[in-house]
């Protein structure tokens, strides 16, 4: 009993990505975060046993699944992480606290640096200078893209037919540690970094008409943005790997791509969503994780490419 459990043990040390572990360190660090400021979560030890919980689930689940002969549940130990973002940005509310008062953000900077490069706000003139509600429209739709782009790429993946399975799921493993690299990047720096970003620091909403997707990024915002998220823009960041993994798998599919990761990234402008160096800030940091991700790969992927589970 004692030989198949270590047997079973190794087995699952071999399948699980870099990626598992770095997300079980970013849990088991964020879990002590509410500790160094009292007051500012709730429950911080209720936090720290969901986090616990959620990292012994990291560490075991996703290898285990990924072994599985069901193509749903090796689905979910490959596309687990993108999953557990919504959990993440939910902590924003008051990780973004820990550190920082809200006055004491980096928007101010961040302002400054835009003024000596423009001499004016983008994010302020933009909609001022072009209030036409069917532009409003179409910056508010792409900047919901963001939503689906990721669900998009891996549709791609699961369904091209000229790749083999392996190659399928290896483009998917890659897409995933890109996106979960970027994201976890960017919870990190909203955590010790946090930025409000125009919509919120001193601005108030954009005063123009719109109409279905208008109103429904008002409900998100309204009911579910989180603050101090604003440095770099996560949009232009996680929207740069899906865009960048289809140019590279999928010539076919380049030009719509390629068109609404544009505009999302006018978007998050034109909309008071994020300064113009948060749109800068976020395609560096999608770069540099794309570049450094495509040469390091993962261990665990190399060792068990062609090794049946």
């Amino acid at each position: 009993m004692a030989l198949t459990w270590r047997r079973t043990l190794v087995e699952l040390s071999l399948r699980r990505m870099n990626m598992d572990r770095w997300v079980v360190v970013y849990l088991l660090v964020s879990a002590f975060y509410p500790f160094l400021r009292p007051g500012v979560s709730p429950k911080p030890w209720v936090n720290m046993a969901v986090h616990a919980g959620l990292s012994l689930g990291v560490w075991f689940l996703p290898p285990m699944l990924r072994c599985s002969r069901h193509f749903v549940l090796r689905l979910l130990g490959e596309i687990y992480l993108p999953l557990l973002f919504p959990f993440f940005y939910g902590e924003m509310e008051y990780l973004g606290l820990v550190f920082f008062e809200f006055e004491n953000s980096l928007d101010p900077a961040l302002i400054k640096i835009e003024q000596a490069i423009f001499g004016f706000q983008p994010s302020l003139e933009w909609s001022r200078v072009w209030p036409w509600a069917w532009f409003h429209e179409l910056m508010e739709f792409a900047y919901f893209s963001y939503y689906f782009l990721a669900v998009s790429f891996i549709a791609l993946a699961l369904r091209a037919k000229g790749l083999a399975d392996d190659q399928r799921w290896d483009a998917v493993r890659a897409f995933v540690r890109d996106l979960g690299t970027t994201m976890l990047i960017c919870y990190t720096l909203y955590t010790l970094f946090p930025a409000w970003g125009p919509k919120y620091f001193k601005a108030g909403y954009v005063d123009v008409g719109g109409w279905i997707f208008t109103d429904i990024m008002r409900h998100i915002h309204e009911n579910g943005a989180i603050l101090g998220a604003a440095f770099p823009s996560s949009h232009v960041a996680a929207s740069m790997v899906p865009w960048w993994h289809t140019w590279k798998l999928f010539p076919r599919h380049r030009w719509w791509m390629t068109t609404i990761f544009v505009l999302l990234c006018m978007s998050t402008v034109y909309n008071r969503y994020h300064y113009v160096v948060d749109v800068f800030a976020g395609l560096l940091l999608g770069w540099l994780v794309m570049y450094f991700g495509s040469r390091l790969g993962d261990v665990a992927r190399d060792r068990l490419k062609n090794r049946p589970c």
